[in-house]
């Protein structure tokens, strides 16, 4: 018999009032469509923080940072020739500066980091422009006072509005003496609120032009290093390597995995897990529909006769039956997919107006739900194979039925 046939005779064997419109049959599609909903939203999570704090690393901070060990000033086109014949991919290379301090407005303090970028070159090597809220992120504009971008979090917690003017107090340390320090207060017009993705930066991230945050310092040339970026941030980890082994001790090389290596590792780790516990949500609902078949079976003693009577195999009966949990599978599947990914968009909803993300404890304040192509597949693979695991118990038992006892019970 034909695989078309046997579909077909499935499907008339399954769609009635009594089977699946009656009995534990819904009870066993819905529990299924619960299942799998659950699995592409836990999926699309987990997904959603890799990339999320992915690309939070890469936009804010460079694909790989190049970071000086010694504060001597050095020529900086120098050590980009180095990296770039060391790496022809490189892309781009802005230069940057860290400097703490403490920032004081409306009689409220609170301490920061000030970052200082190169304006000239920010744009080609970080994507600010793409997690600015409120403002601009160009600091090339004219302005008598310096500009300068802040984290969301320092922003709404100081209450600055894009013009607003704010003071940061920068120790410097006394050339006399090491050991005491001055003080200097550097001024600031705030020209765009960003999204910078990850908790802490938010919280304190103050970002201004270079050369301001060298004259505020007091640092004359010097820098922190060198953010780079390249074409692919997968590609980060090897051209770190590849960046190290080139400039030596000097120099400390670290791509955008390295500073959170302990969440990525995790979420590694966590995956699968996740991915087996909520899958025994789909176990269950598979052996309601097993059971939901069996019923089925016994109550089609006559039918099953009837067509092994007219000449429809062993092997055939089989397939019949193992064809209707995969049809209910396949019915489960898709309608679990259509939940989740209504579940997902409801999730996106929910974070933004109910706050589900605590940033303190998981880095980050929103999570971009992603719903990936392997996840998609391992999901409808795992899901149609226990389907179909569940119905040969069912199907066996109906493939051993006697003719004549079928037709003797009716």
């Amino acid at each position: 018999m034909n695989r078309n046939a046997l579909v077909w005779i499935a499907w008339k064997l399954l769609n009635s009032k009594r089977t699946l419109f009656g009995g534990a049959a819904p009870l066993a599609l819905f529990g299924l469509v619960l299942g799998v909903a659950s699995l592409v939203v836990s999926m699309a999570v987990m997904s959603g923080f890799e990339t999320t704090l992915q690309k939070a690393m890469t936009d804010v901070s460079g694909y790989v940072q190049v970071v000086k060990r010694s504060r001597f000033p050095d020529d900086w086109r120098e050590l980009e020739e180095k990296i770039r014949k060391a790496d022809p991919k490189l892309v781009s290379a802005a230069r940057f500066v860290f400097v703490e301090g403490i920032m004081a407005h409306n009689g409220q303090i609170s301490g920061v980091l000030l970052e200082g970028i190169d304006k000239d070159r920010v744009n080609q090597t970080l994507n600010l422009g793409s997690r600015v809220k409120e403002g601009s992120a160009d600091l090339s504009q004219p302005s008598d006072v310096p500009l300068a971008l802040i984290g969301s979090g320092l922003a709404k917690k100081m209450g600055l509005q894009i013009g607003d003017q704010f003071r940061v107090v920068l120790p410097i340390a006394d050339s006399s003496d090491p050991s005491s320090f001055n003080r200097k207060v550097g001024t600031f017009k705030l020209q765009g609120v960003v999204e910078l993705g990850k908790y802490e930066w938010n919280e304190r991230f103050i970002m201004i032009d270079l050369k301001v945050a060298q004259e505020v310092a007091a640092i004359g040339d010097r820098y922190t290093g060198l953010m780079l970026k390249f074409d692919d941030a997968a590609y980060a980890r090897e051209a770190g390597f590849r960046i190290s082994t080139a400039l030596g001790s000097p120099y400390w090389v670290r791509d955008w995995r390295d500073s959170n290596e302990n969440l990525f590792d995790a979420v590694a780790v966590e995956r699968p897990v996740i991915f087996f516990v909520v899958s025994i949500i789909i176990f269950v609902a598979a052996f309601n529909i097993s059971s939901s078949l069996f019923v089925n079976v016994m109550q089609r003693f006559k039918d099953i006769a009837i067509l092994k009577t007219v000449g429809v195999s062993r092997k055939d009966v089989i397939k019949i039956f193992a064809a209707q949990g995969l049809i209910l599978g396949a019915a489960g599947l898709i309608l679990g997919f259509i939940l989740g990914l209504i579940l997902c968009v409801l999730f996106n909803w929910a974070q933004g107006r109910l706050g589900l993300i605590s940033g303190a404890v998981y880095r980050v304040d929103s999570i971009q739900v992603n719903i990936r192509f392997l996840d998609t597949i391992a999901i409808c693979v795992a899901t149609m194979l226990i389907c179909f695991l569940a119905t040969l118990a069912p199907a066996k038992r109906g493939a051993d039925l006697n003719p004549m006892e079928g037709l003797r019970n009716e």
